[in-house]
């Protein structure tokens, strides 16, 4: 058995980003090549790109989200610009930023100090878990660690279509319980629709919101599902578990790639202290968890939105959209979401 630092299950924006952080005999495992399988709508802060010096991955920047509701079109400020992004090229960025070794393989359990794949056993003293929504290496310790009741589902697909607004649709003749959402990026849009909770009929509902509101016809599909709501055990017996493993995705907008990277980062950083000696293993999963788990109050307001939503007459959907189209209202909204 190959024995290693630690070892990071997951190579997706929580995984990559923690891997960052991390010097020394480490192994990043993942079911497919860095930057294969896209499930991301690819939107993300202008600041967040820039923290991480990727600002040269910017596709497209927005200062501006277009809200559709079922009669009405209302722009909505944001302080801070948002951007999209190329899931492949983001991934290999990041991955060019370790000194990790990687090995193509899929994560089906953890006992004690071994992780088990379909392509042998590693040790480390150190175990992360940032596999996704289905929380792979903590599901193996604990049956019902993902929460089926907290996780949403989306699709889209990427097809030649320009636009200058990240545009959103909460409109159910899109999809009930859901959203729709167009975003652009460079000479090519990405299409998608989401449901809050598992549903069948996404591919037909979104080949008839692209075909019938653009006249254009739908390409490749890809997707997944998205945990959403902030667990209170980040941390397992000897496992971390961090980004949608952990619920960190935020519920209502589906907003991940941020928080993914903010939560890796923190991780990334205790996780080496761990390594030089500074901290103890114990007091690392003690402050991840106190960190992680303070921000679950913030988590249960967008999911408090999040259930209101769909069940909101049209009249009232469009009359907050009027009120947070007001600069001042806008501003203050956004400072109270990027304290989530």
């Amino acid at each position: 058995m190959i024995k290693y630092d630690a070892i990071i299950a997951g190579a997706g924006f929580a995984g990559l980003s923690l891997a960052t952080r991390l010097r020394g005999n480490v192994l990043l495992i993942n079911k497919y090549d860095i930057g294969e399988h896209n499930i991301s709508a690819c939107g993300t802060l202008v600041k967040t790109m820039k923290k991480i010096g990727a600002e040269e991955l910017i596709l497209q920047e927005f200062d501006t989200i277009a809200l559709h509701t079922q009669n009405k079109v209302i722009d909505i400020p944001t302080r801070d610009h948002f951007c999209t992004i190329d899931y492949k090229q983001f991934c290999e960025f990041l991955f060019k930023h370790t000194s990790v070794d990687f090995k193509k393989a899929t994560a089906t359990a953890v006992r004690g100090n071994t992780v088990i794949t379909n392509q042998g056993e590693f040790e480390a003293p150190l175990i992360i878990d940032a596999t996704g929504w289905r929380a792979a290496l903590a599901s193996s310790i604990k049956k019902n660690y993902v929460n089926d009741q907290m996780i949403s589902f989306g699709i889209e697909t990427e097809i030649p279509y320009e636009d200058n607004k990240l545009r959103l649709f909460a409109d159910p003749t899109i999809v009930e319980n859901g959203a729709g959402w167009l975003f652009p990026a460079g000479h090519v849009a990405r299409f998608g629709i989401g449901c809050y909770g598992k549903t069948t009929d996404l591919i037909p509902r979104l080949k008839h919101f692209v075909e019938n509101r653009y006249g254009l016809k739908v390409g490749e599909i890809h997707g997944g599902g998205f945990g959403y709501h902030v667990k209170d055990e980040p941390v397992l017996d000897n496992l971390f578990v961090v980004g949608c493993a952990a619920g960190q995705t935020l519920p209502f907008t589906g907003e991940g790639i941020r928080r993914c990277i903010e939560f890796g980062i923190y991780l990334g950083d205790l996780i080496q202290q761990v390594l030089d000696k500074k901290i103890t293993k114990e007091q690392a999963m003690q402050t991840y968890s106190a960190y992680a788990v303070k921000h679950k109050k913030y988590y249960n307001m967008l999911l408090w939105a999040q259930r209101k939503m769909p069940f909101m007459p049209n009249w009232k959907i469009n009359l907050v959209a009027k009120i947070l189209s007001l600069n001042i209202v806008a501003n203050y909204a956004w400072q109270q979401y990027e304290k989530v």
